[in-house]
């Protein structure tokens, strides 16, 4: 597996962290984490796709895979996943995403304590806090 961190850093101290909502609506999909920031503020991290072509939300604990990589490390919520993410690395029925592999959809990985989302989308994430 294979990814890059995106937006703000949050906390290196042990806290948790979780999907607090989840919107989707004409103008995209929008995902808020509860978490910590770098200088200790809890607060609420919002991330907006303008353009989704699908979702996944599961426990962290069913990820366990992606947790051995050892490549999410780096204090971030927001990853985009180059390879080995839900769309070109896990075992997949045949013909399943077969359209959005065609496409070249990007993988994005939100990663908390607990709930976690794989986002398939065409477009970059805005990734920004808001006041909890």
């Amino acid at each position: 597996m294979e990814v890059v961190g995106v937006g703000p850093k949050h906390s290196e101290m042990r806290h948790e962290s979780d999907i607090s909502g989840v919107v989707q609506s004409a103008d995209g999909l929008t995902i808020f984490i509860n978490t910590v920031t770098e200088s200790g503020q809890r607060i609420d991290l919002k991330v907006h796709f303008q353009w989704v072509r699908g979702y996944r939300y599961l426990d962290e604990g069913d990820l366990q895979y992606y947790w051995k990589t050892q490549e999410f490390t780096v204090p971030q919520h927001v990853f985009r996943i180059l390879s080995g993410g839900w769309s070109n690395g896990e075992a997949l029925q045949p013909d399943t995403l077969s359209v959005s592999t065609a496409l070249e959809i990007k993988e994005w990985f939100i990663a908390t304590t607990n709930g976690c989302m794989n986002v398939l989308s065409g477009s970059d994430p805005t990734v920004e806090y808001v006041n909890a």
